[in-house]
């Protein structure tokens, strides 16, 4: 009768133990730069007020580096459209640059992709583990 109890025991532990060590599918670290092209639409927190429309079109040129649109639009400005490039580090670090014969106000990005898959992209603060944007993929 111990014996039973003491398996029993044994196996609730070893299940416990293999249920909480499996991790999620969903890893919140992903990033597959295959994913970067096409046009992404920054997503506000919920409740901020008539925020507009920022979007980030990405036309690589090779897996590291390549072109980008940047369209925004509010009341306030007007729409808006500025021509970059970018490259981005094969752990995800993004910077956003004008082109060199760009004299238009000089944009820039400097971003760690923390996130980057089919559907959503999350930018970090360099060397941080601060969100600062959060995006969609429109196409």
């Amino acid at each position: 009768m111990k014996t039973m109890k003491l398996w029993r025991i044994a196996f609730m532990m070893l299940a416990a133990f293999s249920l909480a060590s499996c991790s999620s599918d969903d890893d919140s670290n992903v990033y597959e730069a295959a994913e970067l092209g096409g046009t992404w639409q920054k997503v506000y927190d919920e409740g901020v007020a008539d925020a507009g429309t920022v979007q980030y079109t990405f036309h690589p040129q090779s897996a590291n580096n390549g072109t980008v649109d940047i369209f925004t639009s509010d009341w306030a400005a007007g729409d808006t459209t500025v021509y970059r490039i970018y490259t981005v580090t094969d752990a995800g670090h993004l910077q956003i640059s004008p082109k060199p014969d760009d004299t238009s106000v000089a944009l820039t990005v400097d971003c760690d992709i923390r996130r980057l898959t089919s559907t959503q992209m999350i930018w970090n603060k360099p060397g941080t583990s601060e969100e600062i944007a959060r995006f969609t993929k429109e196409k």
